[in-house]
């Protein structure tokens, strides 16, 4: 199961933690990192279990979980820009007076109402979730989507593809195989996206690239335009990069 998978099938309590127990290891959500169950890991000048190793992992490296969820994207949480500055200063304690006379604006009042507002939006997405779960237990076994990347730009209808539609996508643009070449890249949006994630999953978590690398990597897939590719994955936010250029990496 690949990282957004895990993420998006992940239940409450696991989102909240931050980390999941997956094959025999404790994963963390964010960046992917796993550490084996049994085994023991360095931190300071002590060493720590796999359990206690991803939790310090977590804490060092990515801070709260809850500073992580509302730095996703909008179009992932949900959530205006104005809520996601509301949920910090409530997360952080502070009253509805503080929070105005640190804004310099508005009133106690209206920081009152929107705190509200967010209970009640709780309150349905609970609802809705206990619905959908409903409906699952109940329903035939429908077509299997796969997972949509948390760095998507803007997650619509062309992330709308079942596994078996992915799957037979791969095979008509490489027929030699997963590692390539294509035969050519689609101009429609939904077969763009199953090969740019495809390509994406070339390129590894945590590591940084140079421009040639990611080249050298591309043009297995499409040597007289590999451009194209490296500029799509960046715009469809597989891929993240210094303004320079100079350094290349995997989005999360």
């Amino acid at each position: 199961m690949d990282l957004s998978e895990l993420f998006w099938n992940a239940h409450l309590d696991t989102l909240k933690q931050g980390w999941e127990l997956s094959g025999g290891q404790y994963v963390c959500l964010v960046c992917g990192e796993a550490f084996e169950d049994g085994a023991v890991y360095p931190h300071g000048e002590r060493l720590y279990e796999a359990r206690k190793a991803v939790q310090l992992h977590q804490a060092d490296r990515h801070g709260s979980m809850l500073h992580y969820l509302l730095g996703l994207d909008k179009k992932a949480t949900g959530l205006t820009d104005l809520q996601r500055d509301l949920l910090r200063s409530f997360a952080a304690g502070e009253t509805d007076a503080e929070i105005v006379r640190r804004a310099g604006s508005g009133s106690a009042s209206t920081i009152r109402n929107h705190r509200f507002a967010l209970k009640e939006k709780a309150k349905q997405a609970k609802l809705f979730l206990a619905i959908m779960e409903l409906m699952d237990e109940g329903a035939s076994a429908g077509p299997k989507f796969v997972p949509v990347h948390r760095t998507a730009t803007q997650v619509d209808e062309r992330y709308a593809i079942t596994e078996d539609e992915y799957a037979a996508l791969l095979a008509k643009y490489m027929p030699d195989g997963p590692e390539g070449p294509l035969t050519g890249f689609p101009r429609k949006e939904k077969r763009k996206v199953a090969l740019l994630r495809h390509i994406s999953t070339f390129f590894e978590q945590g590591r940084t690239y140079k421009e040639k690398e990611v080249n050298e990597v591309l043009k297995r897939f499409l040597a007289d335009d590999y451009v194209t590719l490296r500029r799509y994955l960046i715009e469809y936010g597989y891929l993240d990069r210094k303004d320079d250029g100079s350094a290349y990496w995997v989005k999360l």
